[in-house]
């Protein structure tokens, strides 16, 4: 079918199963982002929010057909996670973008991610949140090395375990590490277990200070997300927070945390600097003196300015990687 016809149907609400080639679904797929990105030019954060989800809404109706573990299309790339996440579905229909997202996370999965100052190398399973930039986490690496090791660390939110893994770098004794998803766990579990790490680490499926014994913890960590708007998927979760999120989280801490426990946030200005939010929520808190600041520490992006002069690199010359330290009064 004509390109253009096949968009008008799908924008009236038809749903089609791509058949022949994989090139030829690639070759759609790539000019509906391009008529996308005519229709919907981006100058913002909430338009460049806008355009995704138009082109979430169009490539909804693109599907794929999955066969004994195997995409249905004649020049298609494998990949084994389509039998290991779906051991009981011979045949399925799977979005276009879903398996496009599967399989570029498969390759990080394959080669792994070092990031600076760490030996071990990090393998995100499929949905999992890992960060892109290392700015936040050079800022926590240089923080543990001149603090004392710690005995007991949590680490809220775990995504990767790339944090984790920078506590076990610097001798922590004991760590409880939590997220919601499965897949993060069974993420940081792979790894543990790749480089013999397992007895040091125990997970759990939880939010915020569910199922965790506090009483020992003398540290806790947290990398929230930055970005105030609501979430569409999970990985959004790991970026994106709601109105209530902060307020939330430091109440249960108060609950959980006992006094002189030491609370590292990393955090980052870039909801300010994109006009989304006048509050930095971790200074609201300070001022309601249920936790005492003992220090804090800015660091701007190392990344070379872009050449492209658009919204983002106008940001990223103005945003600053936080992480802040406070303890429990």
């Amino acid at each position: 079918m004509p390109f253009r016809y096949l968009l008008k149907q799908m924008q009236a609400g038809t749903t089609f199963v791509a058949d022949g080639t994989y090139g030829t679904a690639m070759a759609y797929y790539s000019w509906i982002k391009k008529q996308v990105n005519e229709n919907f030019p981006v100058i913002d954060f909430k338009s460049a929010r806008n355009k995704k989800e138009q082109l979430s809404l169009l490539s909804n109706h693109l599907l794929i057909r999955i066969s004994e573990g195997k995409v249905d299309l004649a020049g298609a790339p494998e990949n084994k996670w389509l039998t290991e996440l779906y051991p009981d579905k011979a045949t399925f229909l799977m979005r276009f973008t879903d398996f496009l997202g599967m399989n570029g996370a498969w390759q990080w999965y394959e080669n792994g991610i070092r990031y600076p100052g760490l030996d071990n190398v990090i393998h995100p399973f499929y949905g999992v949140y890992f960060p892109t930039r290392y700015e936040h986490l050079i800022l926590f690496d240089e923080w543990l090395s001149i603090n004392n090791p710690f005995k007991n660390a949590v680490d809220l939110g775990t995504g990767c375990g790339v944090l984790t893994h920078y506590l076990l770098k610097h001798k922590t004794q004991k760590i409880s590490a939590t997220d919601i998803s499965i897949n993060a766990l069974q993420s940081v579990h792979n790894d543990l277990t790749r480089y013999g790490l397992n007895e040091r680490v125990t997970l759990f499926l939880s939010s915020f200070f569910d199922k965790l014994n506090m009483e020992a913890v003398d540290l806790v960590i947290f990398n929230p997300p930055w970005i105030p708007e609501e979430s569409e998927n999970t990985l959004d979760r790991a970026t994106h927070y709601d109105k209530d999120f902060f307020m939330i989280f430091f109440e249960e801490a108060t609950k959980a945390m006992k006094p002189g426990t030491k609370l590292v946030l990393i955090f980052s200005n870039f909801a300010e600097v994109a006009g989304l939010t006048h509050l930095h929520p971790i200074r609201q808190e300070l001022e309601q003196s249920r936790f005492k600041l003992i220090s804090f520490k800015q660091q701007p992006l190392l990344q070379k300015p872009s050449q492209r002069k658009n919204w983002l690199a106008a940001i990223r010359q103005k945003e600053m990687n936080e992480l802040w330290v406070l303890e429990k009064n």
